[in-house]
């Protein structure tokens, strides 16, 4: 009895840890959108890139759209995930229509799909938006 009591301690402990949650690898990584919608995106190699990245822990995003900073909360379980509200920083730029489509895409989503250093982010089986690590 004791070995079985102490082998489902140990079962449960190893479900909460965080290294078996779906975004473990995410984190520390800076993710830059290189599809939106099937249509490649253009890359500067500057800090003006539109990319997004984790912070597992706390299942908080932050990111730049090519123009303003934004932010806001995920929730990921298997293979959906789900973006809480975007916050952003409200500066005027050229491509600023970019940048709103970008968010409302992310908006959308409700799945992803990691393939190496690739995530994919989609609604329902449609990939909306795909980030590589950098």
């Amino acid at each position: 009895m004791k070995y079985f009591l102490t082998s489902l301690i140990v079962l449960a402990n190893l479900n909460c840890s965080p290294k078996f949650a779906p975004d473990a690898g995410w984190g520390l990584k800076h993710w830059v959108l290189v599809e939106m919608k099937e249509v490649p995106v253009q890359q500067s190699g500057g800090r003006k890139d539109a990319y997004i990245g984790f912070e597992t822990p706390d299942k908080r995003f932050s990111g730049n759209g090519g123009c303003n900073q934004f932010s806001g909360t995920y929730t990921v379980n298997k293979n959906d995930i789900k973006f809480g509200e975007v916050r952003s920083t409200k500066m005027s730029c050229v491509d600023i229509e970019f940048e709103n489509t970008f968010l409302s895409v992310l908006n959308s989503v409700d799945r992803f799909e990691q393939r190496g250093n690739e995530i994919r982010l989609k609604r329902k089986k449609e990939t909306l938006l795909v980030f590589r690590a950098q």
